[in-house]
């Protein structure tokens, strides 16, 4: 009987030990926490957030992040502790931009479709939106309530930022082409009230436009010289045509006011002035050969159309 009992004994006490090591890891409480795309699809990104604070969900190995139309196997684990912690994937445009923190993962561009996807983590999470629901203004992102505000991407050792993938802003078209020239008509005798007609079909993205003067004497003094500026007509809207009151009177004895007409994104900057007779951009005095005025700091020659 002795020995029958320390048999038993033996044989309980097995799973004793078994039950008290260390359990295996999981990779279980990732969830989508924010998704971002510019209007392109080459510029996106989604954060994936361990959500539960547990310190041990370092299997992401083998792993699927997708869409209804990509898929990514995350190829290895994760260090610990995991808690509360971010996994980042983005596209190589997104990982190219000033501020932004360095992906842990590369995907494709287009990954996700900005007019409503299903973003999953395999097999735990779902988040599915609806077309109009996603930004892409290039600074707003969606969260995992569906909420949107400026993007704040983080990757796995805690790096944060945000980026700007705002597309520049278009010029006014000169005429060129199949655009329509610029016009203008004096609406007095004085002409202290003009209207000005511009093309706004041509090119896209312009959210507003503004007005940028100056004086004779504010003219480079040589070709590829920067422009001196007076100030601006702010706010003109999207609208054309615009009617100019209270035009200013030149003040330095040239007797010329000249003026054009610039567009400007959701972020405030400001576009191209167009090129001078030798082929050059024209630069006014602000940071960027921006015009300084009408709150603007930045400009950016990066959309082509309409110069």
């Amino acid at each position: 009987m002795r020995k029958t009992c320390a048999l038993i004994a033996a044989a309980t006490l097995a799973p004793c030990i078994l039950t008290s090591q260390p359990a295996i890891a999981g990779g279980h409480t990732w969830f989508v926490n924010e998704i971002f795309s510019d209007s392109t699809g080459t510029i996106q990104f989604i954060e994936v957030k361990e959500i539960n604070g547990g310190p041990f969900e370092t299997g992401t190995a083998g792993h699927v992040v997708s869409s209804n139309s990509h898929s990514f196997t995350i190829p290895s684990n994760v260090a610990q502790p995991t808690s509360f912690r971010h996994i980042l994937l983005a596209t190589a445009g997104f990982a190219a931009l000033p501020g932004a923190p360095t992906p842990d993962y590369i995907i494709v561009s287009n990954f996700l479709s900005a007019n409503g996807d299903t973003i999953r983590y395999v097999p735990n999470d779902t988040f599915t939106f609806g077309a109009g629901v996603m930004p892409t203004d290039g600074v707003r992102s969606l969260n995992r309530d569906s909420s949107t505000g400026v993007n704040s991407p983080t990757n796995y050792a805690g790096q944060t930022g945000s980026v700007n993938a705002a597309p520049g802003p278009p010029a006014v078209p000169d005429g060129s082409g199949t655009s329509t020239p610029m016009t203008v008509e004096a609406l007095d005798l004085s002409g202290s009230s003009l209207k000005i007609s511009w093309d706004t079909a041509s090119c896209s993205g312009a959210v507003n436009y503004q007005i940028i003067y100056g004086q004779g004497s504010q003219l480079p003094s040589a070709t590829g010289g920067p422009f001196g500026v007076t100030d601006g007509v702010c706010a003109v809207g999207s609208t054309s045509p615009f009617t100019w009151n209270s035009v200013p009177v030149a003040s330095d004895g040239s007797g010329l006011i000249w003026w054009l007409m610039v567009s400007v994104n959701a972020s405030g900057t400001e576009s191209s002035w167009g090129r001078d007779s030798a082929g050059a951009e024209r630069i006014g005095p602000g940071a960027g050969g921006s015009s300084g005025v009408c709150s603007v700091t930045a400009r950016s020659l990066s959309n082509t159309c309409g110069h």
